[in-house]
């Protein structure tokens, strides 16, 4: 008897041993995870996609028009400003160059995201093309595609950049003479510097007015806009619909709308775009009171002619003017369109306006997306879709809140 019950407590004893052992075994053997390495980012020997040429514009010149690109484009895909000197021709245009792509990269690293990109991709197409001895004369229209790294995938594109180069034939082979690049970082430059000094001193300006800009936004206005909802003072009886005006705005940020008349090549077609969008989400044409904003086209090949008497015919400078229709968003009350003007930036929403410009209000834009806090818009004149507006270097960024009508 006291042998089975030896027997019996010695199995029970192994067995709790080997219960044991194998309960040990099961912890040194963690469950594999599996590990998610990030995708590495591959900087593009060239950015260039498609090159439309009907001139036979000699592969030299071709070549230096990429090259400047691609310095271009890699400098802000990987925001470290690549070396231009060895394109130009002129100190005073190689400055120029240079600091323009230098304060768009700088601009972008005062932020706290990542403002590199994941892919991006140009194409060209020449417009024209004329020689006058040892200098040829190109102008060349630029579409870009940019997906910046803290959109997650969403494309930015922008249409029909205008770029006129002057290029001379050298001992050391074509360079860059002059360069007039129609965009707004570097006509910031173009348009008010005779010497290299005044390049400086723009630069040092601006580099200063985004930083405290920068600053501003990101220690007042967004943490405000954060903390409570935005509430306007303003009635209004029918409300905006802003699908409807995004809608549209995703339709005709590269097209025409031909119903309508095309300012594009009368100072641009931004203001007239942004208008179009408010009547399709609901804002009624006012040709009400000392405000108004309407535009009535009889034939959309003949500019309507200006009329703000209170009747329901021609057009008002409202319409298609940056500053008149600001004003018209300041100060309209009664009928028509219900909005408040000189808003915190981050209560943007899609439909709504916003303004920008530096020393002055210059082009009009329309909130297309807004992601994680990133305001995303469109615009005509340069034809942009879904282009972030930090990636601006206006230092007047201004939103016009739309609110309904009346």
């Amino acid at each position: 008897m006291i042998l089975i019950l030896v027997t019996m407590l010695s199995l029970t004893l192994i067995g709790a041993l080997n219960m044991d052992m194998g309960e040990k075994k099961e912890e040194a053997e963690p469950q594999q995870q599996e590990v998610v390495v990030p995708e590495e980012v591959v900087v593009p020997t060239s950015f260039v996609g498609t090159f439309n040429d009907e001139f036979n514009v000699p592969s030299p010149v071709k070549d230096l028009i990429i090259a400047y690109m691609d310095a271009y484009y890699r400098s802000v895909f990987t925001l470290e400003v690549a070396d231009l000197s060895s394109l130009f021709d002129n100190e005073l245009m190689k400055e120029i160059s240079d600091k323009a792509i230098r304060l768009c990269v700088e601009s972008r690293k005062n932020y706290e995201f990542d403002f590199t990109m994941t892919s991006a991709h140009y194409d060209l197409t020449i417009s024209d093309y004329r020689t006058q001895g040892d200098t040829i004369y190109v102008d060349v229209l630029e579409d870009d595609t940019m997906c910046f790294a803290f959109l997650n995938g969403i494309e930015s594109k922008t249409f029909d950049i205008e770029n006129y180069f002057k290029i001379n034939k050298t001992a050391d082979g074509y360079k860059i003479a002059d360069l007039e690049k129609v965009q707004g970082y570097y006509l910031t430059f173009y348009d008010d510097s005779e010497t290299i000094d005044d390049v400086n001193t723009i630069y040092e300006y601006y580099t200063k007015q985004l930083k405290d800009m920068y600053v501003y936004n990101h220690e007042v206005l967004k943490p405000k806009a954060e903390k409570q909802p935005y509430v306007s003072e303003k009635s209004f009886t029918k409300v905006f619909d802003r699908n409807k005006a995004v809608a549209y705005a995703n339709q005709y940020y590269h097209s025409r709308n031909p119903i309508w008349y095309n300012f594009t090549d009368e100072g641009g077609n931004c203001q007239n775009y942004a208008s179009q969008c408010l009547l399709e989400g609901g804002i009624p044409l006012d040709y009400f009171g000392e405000e108004q904003w309407k535009c009535y086209v009889e034939d959309p090949d003949y500019e309507p002619e200006i009329n703000e008497e209170e009747t329901a015919t021609g057009r008002t400078r409202s319409w298609v003017n940056v500053g008149y229709f600001y004003n018209y968003a300041k100060w309209n009350e009664g009928k028509g369109m219900a909005a408040d003007a000189n808003v915190n930036l981050y209560y943007a929403q899609p439909g709504d306006i916003i303004i920008v410009g530096n020393n002055g209000l210059s082009h009009t834009v329309i909130v297309s997306k807004v992601v994680d806090g990133h305001i995303l818009v469109n615009s005509n004149s340069i034809d942009m879709k879904d282009y972030p507006v930090e990636a601006y270097t206006y230092t007047t960024i201004m939103l016009i809140k739309i609110l309904g009508s009346n």
